[in-house]
């Protein structure tokens, strides 16, 4: 009887396993000492806007200049056609696509979490957001950007 009890335990802990939503290490999507997540992105269907909220982490020990550019930084849909952002804030610096700034500089903390919230202005309600892709100044190479291409899904 003892046995038995000993299988529906592990039974239980296999199958209780497919409830668990925590992130292994394989799966976090770290790019140059950053790591980037997407907290949720919904459209605004009265303003027709696509929101999507991100946050990154730096993992680096000094503070270290984000410097993001926005014109690269596009989301893609599901038929792979890129839409410009209408704005980009990341804490408390905003960026207005009609203000044509090409960079959105930001200081990074070690281990401190900081939002990035990204608008699409007149997203067609047929579009389904597939991907957004960040391009940002690589921290060892000055002038050499890196593209990280973040899955959007439900």
């Amino acid at each position: 009887m003892n046995v038995f009890f000993r299988y529906v335990v592990v039974l239980m802990f296999f199958l209780g396993g497919g409830f668990v939503k925590a992130q292994s290490a394989d799966s976090l999507l770290v790019v140059d000492d950053i790591q980037f997540d997407v907290k949720e992105f919904h459209v605004d269907e009265p303003k027709n806007e696509l929101v999507i909220n991100l946050f990154a982490i730096s993992y680096s020990t000094d503070p270290r200049e984000y410097k993001m550019n926005t014109f690269s930084t596009q989301v893609l849909d599901q038929k792979k056609q890129s839409h410009f952002f209408s704005t980009i804030q990341m804490g408390n610096v905003l960026v207005k696509f009609s203000d044509k700034q090409n960079y959105l500089h930001y200081l990074l903390e070690e281990d401190k979490p900081v939002d990035i919230q990204i608008v699409v202005k007149d997203w067609k309600q047929a579009d389904k957001p597939a991907m957004i892709k960040l391009v940002f100044e690589s921290s060892t190479e000055e002038g050499e950007f890196l593209e990280v291409s973040i899955p959007l899904k439900k």
